[in-house]
């Protein structure tokens, strides 16, 4: 954040033009201003957002004004009201609606003689290409709203794609400039106001001012300026954070956050106070020396004393002497302290397509992840030819995972480049989860040819919010019927932008930039990780799998509706995903992956021995009745949903006849299991439900 008064910028032309009033500045990231505006910076694909009206473009190949606009609230410029505007097509926004000159596409220092009076500059963009534009769009409500003037797909020095916007916000008289995208490429702009031939208030680097903006499409690597009318204060202190994680460890934890010097004058001292409800907890951090425009992290010599599964609701102040505006000094955060830290398995989801060229990068990234052992892949298709789309999935991932096509995600927590699904798991993997998934059954029966999903989530404090199970059934291998709709388009061949192979051993090495357009999936084995089923049709998971409001502590256990078999091509080369999904964010707290057995080789038939278990499920005791026509070897046996033996019994020879046996199954964990009966070689099986 940087704040320059307008002293030092312009300092002796306050001596000539007393009757100037002051506008100063800061700068901020991560958000758009006052968050009103969500709109991603540009649509799928390209050109302008839907929902904008466009004043200017595209190909605007002479600088140009735009027809001059009404402002749809009060707005005061330099302390006299402003009713109407018009906007150049190089970045400049002018109150002096009589201006003919249009500045040109190369800036200059402000101010500039061929900037009209009382003028906004993002000076120097350019919006001469087929997908540049103009626009316009007002956000919120009467009394707070916003008017956005966005700068799409602009010519920027040597960045060919830049995305900028100039604000207005009613009430405040606040003058927003805000870096919201850009390609590669050096800036060249000049920022700032203009109120005249001699006097302006601008970033010292105009105007050769870089972007710093990335490309997320979204607000979280955007930077803007704002444009205060007034004075700065001396001492003025801001809270920007207070750094409690949701859920931590048992023991000592320090309370940290980070704040900002507002004020002109140094902070020296901070004063940090806490209470967790045993407190207060004051501390005098002294010594400083945060300097005007600064941030500060910070780390309270008193630690919180963490008790397992304990809730704490911390309230944090902080505080500088002739502090002007004690409205941002103040934060409150709650936390858990887990009585275990589980393992954390990442969920990254990959947007794609068959009709997408670029999505090959996708499904090379993916499969380049599955050497990572905590990382979980999926695959959600797009659009209305390609034949492995799920509706419910694809139509609800881009709340998470916005933007254009490929695009991945982790854990619906961050989204970037699917070539970058490391980078994004090595970020979220350490991240402390309240709750693991383990036990998990997938079991496809011949009889009802379906399959049954089972899972358990263990939970290590109690957790305040909705959570639900999730299920997604994935695929690999999937090559077509021979239908259309199933070849890759591939924009990779040729090598445009370098190889793009699969890592080696994988998919018979296939490489795309040799690999021809479109692709036969069955040259490189098909395609894998792919989103064939999602429990209860809903991105959010099954309502109702687990309490509302809040998770007590201990083993939540859950069975999904049953998947039909027709769901997947081959049941073989298929797993269920189980997560913990947050309904109220979207996030994936935790999540594992199994494979789905089933019933081949193991007969589970109504039969001669009338062969029953009873009760079914059962919790403790479960009795075993089964009839002998004559003497017979016979030998039971427990298998887990994974085959493995969890009970065995000795070889009794017993009598034709009726005969009763007893299973304890309170020494065996909730799950599904089969029961064996091998009687003179002869295998029977009969399917057992454990619940607790």
């Amino acid at each position: 954040m940087k704040i320059i008064k307008l002293c030092l910028v312009v300092g002796i032309i306050l001596l000539t033009s007393l009757s100037f009033g002051q506008y100063y500045y800061l700068t901020s990231s991560g958000d758009t201003p006052g968050g009103l505006n969500q709109d991603p910076a540009l649509p799928d694909g390209s050109g302008q957002v839907a929902g904008w009206t466009s004043l200017l473009g595209p190909s605007v190949g002479t600088p140009t004004w735009s027809a001059n606009q009404t402002i749809p609230f009060t707005f005061n410029f330099n302390g006299a009201v402003v009713t109407d505007y018009k906007v150049s097509s190089t970045g400049v926004l002018t109150f002096s609606t009589g201006a003919v000159l249009v500045p040109g596409g190369a800036p200059a220092s402000l101010p500039d003689a061929s900037i009209p009076d009382n003028s906004i500059c993002a000076w120097g963009l350019e919006a001469s290409g087929i997908n540049d534009h103009v626009s316009i769009k007002t956000f919120g409500s009467a009394g707070s709203q916003q008017e956005w003037i966005h700068f799409s797909s602009c010519t920027n020095g040597t960045i060919g794609w830049s995305y900028w916007s100039i604000v207005l916000e009613e009430g405040t008289d606040n003058i927003y400039i805000v870096d919201q995208r850009n390609t590669s490429g050096t800036g060249a702009l000049s920022i700032g106001v203009q109120i005249d031939g001699t006097t302006a208030i601008s970033d010292p680097a105009s105007p050769s001012v870089d972007a710093t903006a990335g490309g997320d499409v979204n607000s979280i690597d955007d930077l803007y300026y704002t444009f205060f009318y007034g004075t700065q204060p001396a001492n003025e202190v801001e809270l920007l954070s207070f750094d409690m994680l949701s859920y931590i460890g048992v023991g000592v934890t320090d309370i940290e956050g980070t704040v900002k010097n507002l004020g002109s004058s140094p902070i020296t001292t901070l004063t940090v106070t806490w209470d967790d409800g045993t407190g207060p907890y004051m501390d005098n951090i002294t010594g400083l020396n945060i300097l005007s425009d600064e941030e500060y992290s910070f780390t309270s010599p008193t630690q919180l004393n963490a008790v397992a599964g304990t809730g704490y609701t911390i309230d944090l102040v902080v505080m500088i002497a002739g502090d002007v505006d004690l409205s941002n000094n103040s934060d409150q955060q709650s936390t858990v302290a887990l009585t275990s830290l589980p393992v954390k398995y990442v969920v990254g989801e990959e947007k794609t397509g068959t009709w997408c060229g670029w999505c090959p990068r996708g499904a090379v990234a993916l499969a380049e992840m599955e050497s990572v052992p905590e990382f979980i892949g999926i695959a959600v298709h797009n659009g209305s030819n390609d034949p492995m789309v799920l509706d419910d999935y694809d139509g609800n991932i881009n709340t998470y995972i916005p933007g254009g096509y490929p695009k991945g995600g982790v854990d619906r927590v961050a989204s970037d480049n699917p070539a970058n699904f490391l980078a994004m798991h090595n970020a979220r993997v350490g991240a402390i989860v309240p709750c693991d998934v383990k036990n998990v059954t997938a079991i496809y029966s011949a009889q009802t040819n379906d399959i049954t999903v089972y899972a358990e989530s263990e939970w290590f404090g109690t957790i305040a919010g909705d959570y639900r199970f999730s299920l997604v059934i994935v695929e690999d291998d999937l090559i077509g019927d021979g239908s259309s709709g199933w070849d890759q388009v591939n924009y990779y061949d040729g090598e445009p932008a370098g190889t793009m192979q699969f890592p080696a051993g994988t998919n018979n090495d296939f490489d795309f930039s040799t690999g021809g357009d479109p692709v036969d999936p069955a040259l490189f084995g098909g395609y894998d990780h792919v989103a064939r089923y999602l429990s209860n049709d809903d991105i959010l998971g099954d309502a109702g799998s687990l309490p509302a409001g809040s998770v007590p502590m201990g083993i939540q256990s859950h069975t999904f509706a049953a998947v039909p078999i027709g769901t997947v091509t081959d049941v073989n080369k298929s797993h269920a995903i189980v997560m913990i999904v947050n309904s109220n964010t979207g996030e994936i707290l935790n999540a594992t992956e199994t494979v789905i057995t089933g019933d081949v080789g193991i007969k589970e038939i109504a039969n001669e021995f009338n062969f029953n278990l009873y009760p079914n499920p059962a919790s403790n005791n479960v009795n075993v009745s089964f009839q002998l026509k004559n003497a017979s070897d016979v030998i039971i046996t427990v298998t887990n949903a994974l085959g493995n033996e969890v009970m065995v019994s000795d070889v009794v020879l017993m009598n034709g006849g009726k005969q009763y046996l007893t299973i304890n199954g309170s020494n065996l964990s909730e799950g599904f299991y089969f029961v064996n009966l091998n009687v003179g070689g002869e295998v029977v099986t009969k399917r057992l439900t454990v619940v607790h």
